[in-house]
């Protein structure tokens, strides 16, 4: 409750969980849970890209599609990067621990059947 939030409960250093249902499959979010750097959530993850034509570019992951990456950089608008143009991705570590080392498969497993009733 401190990092997420639920309706108007929680904080903001991470993605609410309205909907979060309807944004992840039960794979992804048992995922999240267990390993929070495999996937960055548009608006909270870091990244860095080195494009092809040797320039470097990192801030927040806004959104992505399967065409390209657009990237809030401090001070700056919002720069769009077309994936073909990338030669390496890397994703910052989340802030977020790993839940495989705080909640039993049991606690882990009841978390995930909650989150996947989270569909609004």
């Amino acid at each position: 409750m401190r990092c997420h939030s639920y309706d108007d409960m929680g904080g903001n250093a991470g993605p609410r969980l309205n909907g979060v249902a309807a944004r992840l499959t039960r794979p992804q979010i048992l995922e999240a849970l267990i390993n929070p750097s495999a996937r960055l959530a548009p608006g909270f993850g870091i990244v860095t890209l080195k494009l092809k034509d040797g320039k470097t570019v990192s801030g927040i992951l806004e959104s992505e599609n399967k065409n390209s990456l657009t990237i809030r950089a401090s001070g700056r608008q919002n720069t769009v990067i077309p994936k073909d143009q990338i030669e390496k991705r890397t994703n910052a570590a989340s802030s977020m621990p790993e839940m495989r080392y705080i909640l039993t498969k049991k606690e882990i497993r009841d978390v995930v059947s909650f989150l996947s009733t989270l569909k609004e």
